[in-house]
C-alpha cells in the first residue's frame, strides 16, 4: 500500500477529458506501446497534490496471455484475472471506464460491448497461481465453460457438450430443437428416443449461442 506524501490529499473523483467521471471504478489505462490494448485496472484510491495533478492507486487485471500459463482454450475473449499487483499511476493515463462483471452476470448479458469484461479468477503474479484453483468442467473434453463457445444440452442427463465433441457442426447445433447425447441414447434405448433429433416447434432450443458484441 503506497503512503500518501505530505501535502497530498485524497480525492473522491477524477474527470477524464472533462467528460467521464471516475470514482472507484474499473478503468482502461493507456499502454506504454500504442499498438497494444489498453490495460484494465480497478481504482483503489485517488490522491491530488493540490496543483491539479491526480494519481491513482490501481489493482491490475491481467489478460490470460499476460499470465504465466498463457491463454487457454476455455478462456473467453473478454476474460480477465484480478491480480495482486498494485501500482500508483498518473490519472492522465486513464482512457475510459469499463465494467468487469462476475462470470455469472456476464453469461446473462444479452449483448457484450467493448467496455464489458468478466473475471472468475484471482491471480498471484509472483507464483502464477489462481484462486479458485478448480472450477466446474463440462463436456467429454472436461474443460471449464468458455462463454464465447456455443454448447448444447442433453435433454436426458442435462450435461452440456461442445458440438465438435459430439460430431456436430456449429450450424447443425444451431438448428437443433432438442438433443440427447450418445450415452443417454444407448442407455434409454433407440426405440424410445428414435425422434431425439426431430424438430418440435413447442420445444425450447437447447443450443446456447455466442453472445453478441456491440
Amino acid at each position: 500500500m503506497a503512503k500518501t506524501k505530505q501535502g497530498n490529499k485524497d480525492v473522491d473523483s477524477y474527470t477524464i477529458g472533462g467528460t467521464n467521471k471516475v470514482v472507484y471504478d474499473c478503468v482502461l489505462m493507456r499502454a506504454s506501446d500504442s499498438d497494444n490494448q489498453p490495460y484494465v485496472a480497478r481504482v483503489e484510491k485517488m490522491e491530488g497534490d493540490g496543483r491539479g495533478s491526480v494519481r491513482v492507486q490501481v489493482r491490475w487485471y491481467y489478460r490470460p496471455e499476460e499470465s504465466k500459463g498463457g491463454r487457454r482454450q476455455f478462456h473467453g475473449a473478454k476474460e480477465l484475472f484480478l491480480s495482486d499487483h498494485f501500482d500508483l499511476q498518473s490519472a492522465h493515463t486513464i482512457e475510459g471506464k469499463c465494467v468487469v462483471h462476475s462470470f455469472k452476470n456476464y453469461t446473462r448479458l444479452d449483448n457484450v460491448g467493448p467496455e464489458d469484461f468478466f473475471c472468475r479468477f484471482e491471480y498471484k503474479a509472483a507464483t502464477g497461481s489462481f484462486t479458485p484453483d478448480r472450477v466446474a468442467v463440462y463436456c467429454k473434453c472436461e474443460m471449464p465453460y468458455n462463454p464465447d463457445d456455443l454448447m448444447v444440452q442433453c435433454d436426458a442427463c442435462k450435461h452440456w457438450f461442445h458440438p465438435s465433441c459430439v460430431a456436430m457442426t456449429i450450424e447443425q447445433a444451431k438448428k437443433l430443437d432438442h438433443f440427447v447425447c450418445s450415452d443417454c441414447f444407448k442407455e434409454n434405448g433407440s426405440k424410445r428416443l428414435s425422434n431425439a433429433y426431430a424438430t418440435s416447434p413447442n420445444f425450447e432450443p437447447k443450443a446456447e449461442p455466442k453472445r453478441q458484441r456491440r
